[in-house]
């Protein structure tokens, strides 16, 4: 693990390998644009976030010019160690480009393909953890028992199962507050949504099979991948996958960096 500066994001570098992308289909869960699943193969080390972009890192960009000054609302959680939110794909694109200026190195938002390589950590199970969605609270902030009470003092209907635990957080929790996957990253599966490099395409067909983000198809949805506190087991799953209009600010909508090792 390395940090380039002071006030840049914690990196674990990646190993190169192969892996399956995509995902079958299964009890867990299954949508037609997780398929087909084929072999991809990232042949080059790359070092990704150990965390989520946090508050005080997507801050310290503003305060010293970049990001164009915005300073993106936290709910009313506090800033510090929380997920930065209410970041568009832009604005996520203009904090790496002030990393790269900052440091001298190629930062970048991770591909879609390098996102999955990475949250997998060499599992092919529905989760990183494995495929019990029991086992959730241990290592992701997702849709659980809590916050199926709060929606319903609220008077919130839904329709979505919970996880049959409580992680004790009723929004974003602080970075690293569960328990990493097997590379040491932590989040990959809940808390917040992560913007990747990709345009969205409706399935796997035609995907680069170099770890490279796919740059033709719909390109005004950009991929989001990991699902967010408020979404259910299924849509934390490794493969699940969404696309998000690239100028959107979600409330539950964030990011992790890459860096090129070249």
């Amino acid at each position: 693990m390395f940090r380039d500066c002071e006030a840049c994001p914690e990196m674990v570098v990646v190993p190169s390998g192969s892996f399956m992308m995509g995902s079958p289909r299964t009890p867990r869960g299954w949508y037609t644009d997780e398929g087909p699943r084929h072999e991809a193969t990232i042949g080059y080390p790359v070092a990704v976030g150990v965390f989520e972009v946090t508050l005080a890192e997507w801050d310290a960009c503003v305060s010293s010019g970049g990001c164009e000054g915005y300073r993106p609302d936290d709910r009313g959680s506090g800033r510090g160690r929380r997920p930065v939110v209410n970041v568009s794909w832009e604005d996520a694109r203009r904090y790496v480009a002030w990393l790269s200026e900052r440091t001298g190195e190629t930062y970048r938002l991770p591909s879609e393909t390098e996102w999955e390589y990475a949250a997998r950590a060499g599992t092919e199970t529905a989760w990183f953890w494995g495929e019990d969605p029991a086992e959730q609270c241990r290592h992701a902030n997702g849709f659980d028992r809590e916050l199926t009470a709060k929606l319903r003092v609220e008077n919130v209907r839904t329709r979505v199962v919970p996880a049959s635990c409580s992680d004790g957080y009723e929004e974003a929790a602080p970075v690293g507050s569960f328990e990493p996957n097997g590379l040491g990253l932590h989040d990959v599966s809940g808390n917040v949504w992560e913007w990747t490099d990709d345009c969205w395409n409706e399935s796997h067909a035609g995907a680069p099979a170099d770890g490279s983000a796919r740059t033709r198809g719909y390109c005004v949805p950009r991929v989001v991948r990991g699902g967010s506190w408020n979404n259910p087991p299924g849509l934390l799953r490794s493969a699940f996958r969404d696309g998000i209009p690239r100028q959107d600010r979600g409330f539950n909508i964030g990011f992790r960096v890459a860096r090129s090792m070249n």
